[in-house]
């Protein structure tokens, strides 16, 4: 099982690929999908099933569903495509049901939907199981701040009983981290807020250095690219 975090700022995109032979997983699709994975040695179409999770709805995470599934129909993708994301993300919902509105008499492939719950276990071909945990996660603009507390999950990859990634997608600080983290081979932790104070929806760099600790190895995502404004 090989992977690898393709792209990842925060408020822009973020994307985790994670390749094995009997299929592929993506974890968030966030803008510029299609471009990032073509820099990839991966043979379109792909040739195993493909499975989509998303940690929450934010567009830097689900931003690339849309052109991305239409890039699967364009290039005659015959296996499954499956997606799973937290219940009630209703942004991943409405781009879902565009897509379906749109090409639901042309479609090409399996389409198939899954809504998950947190403590969710999911089996996957090859003895790889996927494992969800609650989250900690709000919405927020550079002009109105904080917003309300919305769906979000992190995810653990197991093979064959071994946790081999753990990706905490976006969030605060909360119980289930240290669950989430601890023993993988290697945990993929997000590190937006650049502050040590403790955020409510972002973890800091520091958090994340020490929640790496409990992991054989980790790397930290989706940290802040700076974004010319007026």
């Amino acid at each position: 099982m090989k992977h690898k975090i393709l792209y990842s700022y925060a408020g822009i995109a973020t994307h985790l690929l994670v390749t094995d032979p009997k299929f592929l997983i993506l974890m968030d699709t966030g803008d510029g999908i299609i471009r990032d994975l073509l820099e990839e040695e991966i043979t379109f179409p792909v040739s195993t099933p493909v499975h989509i999770f998303f940690t929450h709805g934010h567009y830097d995470h689900c931003g690339g569903l849309f052109s991305f599934l239409g890039f699967l129909r364009m290039i005659g993708q015959e296996f499954p495509v499956n997606i799973y994301y937290p219940e009630g993300a209703t942004e991943i919902e409405g781009l879902i049901d565009l897509f379906n509105s749109v090409y639901q008499d042309t479609m090409i492939f399996e389409f198939n939907i899954t809504k998950l719950k947190p403590g969710s276990k999911l089996e996957i071909d090859g003895g790889v199981t996927i494992k969800t945990y609650q989250m900690k996660h709000c919405g927020s603009t550079l002009s109105h701040g904080l917003l309300p507390e919305i769906p979000a999950l992190g995810y653990a990859i197991l093979k064959n009983g071994k946790k081999m990634i753990a990706y905490t997608g976006d969030t605060g600080m909360n119980e289930n981290l240290q669950d989430l983290v601890k023993d993988a081979c290697h945990a993929y932790i997000e590190a937006t807020n650049p502050n040590t104070k403790q955020s409510v929806f972002h973890l800091s760099s520091k958090e994340a250095s020490e929640l790496g600790k409990l992991a054989k190895k980790f790397t930290k995502i989706h940290t802040i690219k700076k974004i010319r404004q007026k």
